[in-house]
């Protein structure tokens, strides 16, 4: 690890002047990860997260077909017959952890007002949580499937059409009108091509059901590029809520167009965020599990050392798949 080195002479001005030193850091590691911010945004005004103090596994109940309706005239027969309408996608809650560990004399030569500059522990719990954050940007566009089955469910696996995952929370995609699996298909065009507006449009319009449409469109910096270079200038510069905690956007039929480094390169995901929950359980989000043991954590038995861990329980579950779309191989 090529780290920095001082090799200065302890002198006499060394010996009685300090190093100039602004008590900050500078962050210069994470990449965009708008999805997350923008969840974690809606749940802290309530919006599309749901949180439970437990339970055996996570339900969401859809509604997947109709009753019947029809025109009847004198002496017509009614129809009698009972028609299941209602069924629950089924997923297990997952787990995610960042690591905080500490050698016992590096956190004692950290405290006091002489010595200390910035706060030790405070940095790296800062940095778990930011790494925490990283991970589930990377899982939330996953299938589920990673790390032996361990990782959040994600979009590659909710907004598909059947021809890659064929099922979804426990049901099995079909093209039978009224059944569960025909429910649940969400709209992906993975033929992709160059980047057009025409493109988006028939992505867009396939998700859009009566007042409910994407508010939100995730891809790499180059196809937004082609978004912000394409969009009207009122379009470019118009408020949302990932804009206004410092993310650059441009709208696109309503909906912000963001960056996200964790997108899969050449794909566009158009997202109706408020069919799209983020499931926490209470008092194991982003929680250290030894706190409850002092400030540094878990002291290890055989070593001069603290160990912790910053944890989440949850998931993230997809309820309405064919309010989102996905469009592949975009050039």
């Amino acid at each position: 690890m090529a780290l920095p080195t001082d090799s200065r002479s302890i002198n006499t001005l060394l010996s009685t002047t300090l190093d100039a030193k602004l008590p900050r850091i500078t962050e210069n590691f994470f990449n965009t990860n708008s999805l997350v911010q923008r969840l974690f945004q809606r749940s802290a005004s309530g919006e599309s997260t749901v949180h439970y103090e437990g339970g055996a596994e996570i339900r969401s109940t859809i509604l997947y077909n109709g009753l019947p309706a029809a025109s009847y005239g004198k002496g017509d027969t009614f129809n009698t017959t009972f028609t299941e309408f209602l069924t629950d996608l089924q997923f297990t809650w997952r787990r995610a952890y960042s690591p905080i560990n500490i050698d016992h004399m590096d956190f004692r030569k950290n405290m006091g007002s002489a010595a200390q500059i910035m706060n030790y522990l405070e940095a790296i719990v800062k940095n778990a949580v930011m790494s925490l954050k990283n991970e589930l940007g990377n899982e939330f566009y996953s299938d589920g499937t990673g790390n032996g089955g361990k990782n959040f469910d994600g979009l590659l696996n909710a907004v598909d059409d059947g021809t890659t995952y064929t099922s979804y929370g426990g049901i099995t995609r079909n093209s039978t009108a009224g059944d569960p699996g025909s429910a649940i298909k969400a709209y992906k065009n993975s033929t992709g091509g160059p980047f057009s507006f025409a493109m988006m449009n028939t992505a867009f319009g396939n998700v859009r059901f009566d007042d409910a449409k994407p508010d939100l469109i995730i891809t790499n910096q180059t196809i937004w590029n082609k978004f912000w270079e394409r969009a009207q200038p009122q379009d470019r510069n118009a408020t949302g809520p990932l804009r206004e905690i410092g993310f650059e956007t441009v709208r696109f039929n309503g909906a912000e167009v963001v960056v996200d480094s964790h997108s899969p390169s050449g794909t566009v995901w158009l997202l109706n965020t408020a069919f799209i929950e983020l499931w926490l359980m209470d008092g194991m989000d982003f929680v250290r599990r030894g706190a409850s043991f002092g400030e540094a954590g878990f002291p290890v038995w055989n070593q001069d050392a603290f160990v912790d861990q910053l944890i989440i329980y949850g998931d993230l579950i997809c309820p309405g798949p064919r309010f989102e779309a996905q469009v592949q191989n975009v050039t």
